[in-house]
């Protein structure tokens, strides 16, 4: 079978689905925290997030949960610290300064 073939399946469609619905909540609150303190639209959050998730080779949705962790002062539940580390300089060092997750 091929990739494009695999797209056609069912059952990897209705998988892919069940990703982005149990992913999008906390990538929507990240955007939606990124729109509040920079006054930012929807699509210039969406898309400091993927800069973030490829300048540290992390996935958005880790990202996401990184920062809404971090906006909620609370410990991100992801089990590389060093994946965490990275998400935050970046955010930091790019998006929102030196404040963010202290």
């Amino acid at each position: 079978m091929t990739a494009h073939e695999d797209i056609r399946d069912p059952s990897v469609e209705r998988d892919q689905l069940r990703r982005a619905m149990e992913t999008l909540p906390v990538i929507e609150q990240a955007k939606g925290m990124l729109m509040v303190l920079r006054g930012w639209s929807a699509e210039q959050a969406f898309a400091a997030l993927k800069s973030i998730s490829q300048h540290t080779n992390v996935k958005l949705h880790d990202v996401a949960t990184v920062i809404v962790a971090s906006g909620s002062h609370v410990e991100p539940p992801l089990p590389d610290p060093e994946a965490v580390r990275a998400v935050l300089d970046e955010t930091r060092r790019s998006v929102l300064g030196s404040s963010f997750g202290e």
